[in-house]
């Protein structure tokens, strides 16, 4: 999809306010490590390890739009985090889905990106985070074609689905609970409201 130069400085300026919003309280010995293995991540397996994403033609096509590894790596983690936290606290079953979730993707247990996610389950992103991942995946949704949509929506949405689910919902039963279902709409809805 062509983009014009006042919106690709829009979907600039939308990615800096995520990268500051994110990287504001970042302790700076994490800030530097994550940036040096993202950068260090020049070839698309590196870049899949570093953000999480899976679909290498999708982690192909956001690089090519200009996205930085960093910012692929929170476009994926806020998702999890928002459902842990759908309910006010993160409790031990829904820790391990989202760690699982992480092993998953291939994130090593001590690298950055696993100590940031676990910076945020100990303490939930900030509004501030919330509203910038907002704007910034409503503006990336924005830049691509309908099938980017559906493939990203997978990747946004995905694991955030099996961390609800994993997280037992209501009695334990494997349900998803009302908390984790709103928060699981309010992702959909920044996809859907740039699909008409």
């Amino acid at each position: 999809m062509s983009t014009s130069h006042s919106d690709r400085g829009s979907f600039a300026s939308r990615e800096k306010a995520l990268e500051d919003a994110f990287f504001h309280k970042v302790d700076a010995d994490l800030l530097a490590s994550l940036r040096s293995q993202m950068h260090a991540g020049e070839d698309l397996d590196e870049l899949a390890a570093a953000s999480g994403i899976r679909d290498r033609q999708l982690l192909q096509e956001l690089v090519d739009l200009g996205i930085t590894a960093e910012n692929l790596l929170v476009l994926w983690l806020v998702p999890l985090t928002q459902v842990a936290w759908a309910d006010g606290s993160v409790d031990l079953k829904e820790r391990q889905a989202v760690e699982a979730a992480m092993a998953d993707a291939g994130f090593a247990a001590n690298s950055p990106g696993w100590k940031l996610l676990e910076s945020w389950l100990d303490k939930p992103p900030s509004e501030d985070v919330l509203e910038a991942w907002r704007e910034y995946a409503t503006t990336l949704i924005q830049h691509t074609n309908p099938d980017q949509r559906v493939r990203l929506e997978h990747e946004l949405l995905g694991r955030a689905r099996d961390v609800a689910r994993a997280a037992g919902g209501v009695l334990n039963m494997g349900g998803v609970s009302k908390a984790e279902e709103a928060v699981l709409r309010q992702i959909e809805d920044v996809v859907a409201r740039t699909q008409s």
